[in-house]
């Protein structure tokens, strides 16, 4: 059981899928990735892709975040994301699109641009390099919007993340036990040296 860790719905318990597959954001994890961005969340738009149980949507909508726009495809993560839905009731405030992240991009950035974008993919399936060149960062993400990706060397099919792409530049990147949490923001609103303390 995981427990949102702060805001309007601090101490509310979240369902989370049978599966072992999809593994909820660790809440020390999850915390740090908040205290990183707490100013900039308020009235904030964010998208949570391979969302799970939509605990970062869901921490995000609970710090004060205007709009969450979550996306899951696995049929135990979309049962956990409909009953947490039902539990919290967001309203228009969360909107949930069931479809795999890499063909829904059409139907999410119709939303955006986003203010922050989270990942937490499945390990082990090579899908943090597709998520870092394949998706459209400059259209999705706003001026000084930010993609905050969970990822482990141990776990998943890579060693390092690259420290720019063609629209990204990494700004940070802090190790959690066997998990990373680097974030990345758009290049023209990121500052040049590249990765910060």
């Amino acid at each position: 059981m995981i427990r949102i860790t702060a805001g309007e719905w601090k101490g509310r318990a979240l369902a989370t899928p049978p599966n072992l597959a999809t593994r909820p954001t660790v809440a020390k994890l999850r915390q740090a990735l908040f205290n990183s961005i707490q100013f900039g969340i308020p009235d904030a738009k964010v998208l949570d892709l391979f969302a799970g149980s939509g605990a970062l949507a869901f921490e995000a909508l609970s710090r004060g975040a205007a709009e969450a726009t979550l996306v899951e495809n696995g049929r135990g993560a979309l049962s956990a994301i409909t009953k947490n839905l039902q539990e919290l009731n967001p309203g228009r405030s969360a909107r949930l699109l069931k479809d795999d992240v890499f063909k829904a991009e059409a139907a999410f950035r119709k939303f955006g641009p986003f203010d922050y974008v989270f990942a937490d993919p499945p390990y082990a399936e090579g899908y943090e390099m597709r998520l870092l060149g394949e998706l459209d960062w400059e259209r999705l993400l706003a001026p000084e919007g930010q993609f905050l990706l969970e990822w482990g060397p141990q776990k998943s099919k890579i060693e390092s993340l690259p420290d720019e792409t063609a629209h990204l530049v990494k700004i940070r990147e802090k190790v959690y036990g066997d998990s990373r949490l680097t974030t990345f923001q758009r290049r023209s609103a990121a500052p040049s040296g590249g990765e910060t303390p």
